[in-house]
């Protein structure tokens, strides 16, 4: 009898302690995902809580590039829909999305100086409502050295002609012309570039495989651009 007694009290406060660690770790859990998600607001970074230590988080742009000298470290990513915003960081430096909150639908678009990394004009560019016009005026103002970033949201080819595709091809991009509705697209590359550039992502919406429904992920870049010469 005295031994049931004892095993029923042992059994007892094994549930308790069972109960007592299962809320404390779902406060630890709670706690842990409150941080990671101030984090992100308050300094708009991805600090990755899955994969730490892959990056180092930094308050103007994250993940923080270490780049050799004569680079310029940069990373875009494209929206989807209305569950991931744009982005363009360049120079470990927020220039288009997150706090800006000045990226939107269509072509999200940075023109730096590739000699010394200043920022010269930045825009967004929805190719269903405005005209079409206006990003072949902005493309053409570039001139030798110029670096170029983009970043699609939403759908990015209406009014997407052939003339605005073949510009961006001499920018350096080879996936431009396959780029279709719906599609997530990321790119850097530059004025007068001989080659194609090693800057770049495309990836198709396929229903299949949609991580969003009918919208595919997000495409990101995460480099480091060398530094261009006007002359060159």
């Amino acid at each position: 009898m005295r031994l049931k007694v004892h095993v029923y009290i042992l059994t007892t406060l094994l549930i308790v302690l069972i109960w007592c660690f299962s809320i404390y770790w779902s406060k630890l859990q709670e706690a842990a995902e409150r941080l990671c998600n101030a984090l992100d607001e308050v300094n708009d970074f991805v600090t990755d809580c899955d994969n730490p230590g892959l990056f180092k988080p930094h308050f103007g742009c994250c993940p923080r590039k270490h780049c050799p000298v004569e680079h310029f470290p940069f990373h875009i990513r494209s929206g989807v829909a209305n569950a991931v915003a744009a982005k363009i960081c360049f120079n470990n430096t927020i220039i288009m999305g997150g706090i800006k909150n000045n990226a939107g639908q269509g072509l999200n678009v940075v023109l730096a100086n590739g000699e010394s990394g200043k920022v010269l004009r930045n825009n967004n560019f929805n190719l269903a409502s405005k005209d079409h016009k206006e990003l072949i005026v902005f493309l053409k103002t570039l001139n030798p050295g110029n670096i170029v970033l983009v970043a699609s949201n939403f759908d990015s080819t209406q009014k997407l002609t052939d003339e605005i595709r073949d510009i961006f091809t001499t920018l350096g991009s080879t996936m431009i012309k396959s780029l279709k509705p719906r599609d997530s697209w990321v790119f850097a590359g530059a004025y007068g570039i001989k080659e194609a550039s090693p800057f770049e992502k495309l990836i198709q919406t396929d229903m299949r495989s949609n991580m969003y429904e009918d919208w595919p992920e997000m495409g990101e870049i995460i480099g480091c651009f060398p530094r261009i010469s006007e002359t060159e």
